[in-house]
């Protein structure tokens, strides 16, 4: 490899929705960003065609991004990077050396800068000062009431942007409009990651006047991190907003208010005891927010008719990515998350920069 030049190796997640993990190779090492499980459950990139690595980086906690940390030993056991928020919710034999939640670090020899991507509690983007500059966006999110992002404004040749909602427009104002008109209609099940769009969610109910809101031990557990330890992830103007709710919110306690749970697909924790007692329950509404996983009970749920779906903004729109795109000056974006049909309009909502899905990329 000729010094400054570098390759991009898309393993896994890339043209559909799939685990996070993609290979840089620059510099002389091999980093590996990301390292995730899912969706579908139990999905994993393939270690053996990845090989040994020099360093995981994390770019924020979800299962998607972090699931397979199993799989370390098959890649010759590296260092893995992380922020401290991150850091805690990883395995224990996990022992992540940190990265800044906004801020520049060394990681074996290469600058990486961070910032806070709007999307959960100590998840970052991340700039490697090589090849010209190299931009992971991991997910990110430009509106969010509740977790602060930190437009990146370095210059990145090349860019792996969160493309998950790729021509998707509707602002998280609309979003709001329509998950009112469920919570008026009586007793709401609220599967969400408690990690991520749940407090959220949580937030935008109080700030509205819902007084019924019920959670479970993890989502009240979310927001005490929140208001402790992860409350530099949070917006400025959010911070006594969630001291306020942590202490509003009430366990939940038969079928009454807005009950919010994890797991989001109803796969584990609260949702997979709750979602058996209020499926027979035809004035329990069930509502789920995000991605349906397959082979879930969220799929089950919806196919069924039994629950209904809606998105609540958690990654960028069209225009965020375009934003993004223009102050970077990015020469080649992969959008990453997204089906490979969308990469005809990408391109051309783009354009003058190099649209790709190549397995690997030249930087």
């Amino acid at each position: 490899m000729n010094k400054g030049a570098g390759l991009l190796r898309l393993v896994s997640g890339i043209g559909k929705k799939g685990p996070a993990c993609f290979l840089l190779e620059v510099s002389g090492r091999r980093l590996l960003l990301d390292l995730g499980e899912g969706p579908p459950p139990g999905l994993v990139p393939d270690a053996e065609a990845i090989g040994g690595v020099d360093a995981v980086i994390l770019s924020h906690g979800h299962r998607d991004h972090v699931g397979a940390l199993s799989l370390l030993p098959k890649l010759g056991n590296p260092p893995v990077y992380a922020t401290v928020i991150v850091a805690r919710g990883l395995p224990e034999a996990v022992a992540a050396r940190p990265l800044p939640v906004g801020g520049t670090a060394d990681v074996l020899g290469i600058a990486v800068t961070t910032g806070r991507n709007g999307h959960a509690p100590g998840g970052v983007w991340l700039h490697f000062a090589a090849a010209g500059g190299v931009l992971y966006t991991g997910d990110y999110c430009a509106e969010s009431v509740l977790y602060a992002y930190d437009p990146p404004a370095i210059a990145a040749a090349t860019a792996l942007i969160d493309c998950s909602y790729t021509d998707y427009q509707k602002p998280i104002g609309e979003c709001w409009s329509t998950l009112m008109s469920h919570v008026e209609r009586g007793p709401l099940l609220l599967p969400v990651p408690a990690n991520g769009r749940g407090p959220e969610i949580a937030l935008e109910l109080m700030r509205h006047g819902v007084l019924d809101i019920f959670v479970d031990d993890a989502m009240r557990k979310a927001l005490q991190q929140l208001r402790d330890g992860a409350a530099v992830s949070l917006r400025a103007d959010a911070r006594a907003d969630i001291e306020r709710l942590a202490g509003t919110v009430k366990p939940i306690d038969g079928a009454r208010g807005v009950m919010l749970a994890a797991s989001a697909d109803g796969t584990s924790g609260a949702t997979a005891r709750l979602i058996p007692q209020f499926e027979n329950l035809p004035a329990v509404k069930i509502l789920f927010t995000g991605h349906i996983n397959p082979t879930t009970p969220a799929e089950r749920l919806t196919k069924s008719g039994r629950a209904q779906t809606m998105r609540w903004n958690v990654h960028p729109r069209l225009s965020d990515t375009i934003a993004l795109v223009q102050a970077t000056q990015a020469k080649t974006v992969i959008p990453a998350f997204c089906d490979r049909a969308k990469l005809p309009a990408l391109a051309a909502a783009l354009a003058p920069a190099r649209v790709t899905m190549d397995e690997a990329v030249a930087i």
